[in-house]
């Protein structure tokens, strides 16, 4: 990878293109940032979130295994 060589260009030159790249990205998002294309997201501590209920409540219970059946074995 250090010494060899893709098409007769160094690995820098494909290092360089990527870094060149990823700059270019972040000025466009900070560039679109300021003219106010996007907005950053909110403060999440400051956002309320209201629920409303719409469902049907059903009573609670601490035991939520299934009471077995009796059965009889005995066919007199």
């Amino acid at each position: 990878m250090v010494s060899g060589r893709d098409n007769g260009r160094p690995m820098s030159h494909y290092l360089g293109r990527r870094v060149l790249f990823s700059v270019v990205v972040l000025v466009v998002v900070i560039a679109a940032l300021k003219l106010g294309y996007i907005y950053p997201n909110a403060n999440p501590t400051t956002h309320i979130q209201t629920q409303i209920n719409t469902t049907k409540p059903h009573p609670q219970s601490a035991n939520t295994k299934q009471p077995l059946e009796m059965q009889s074995v005995y066919q007199g």
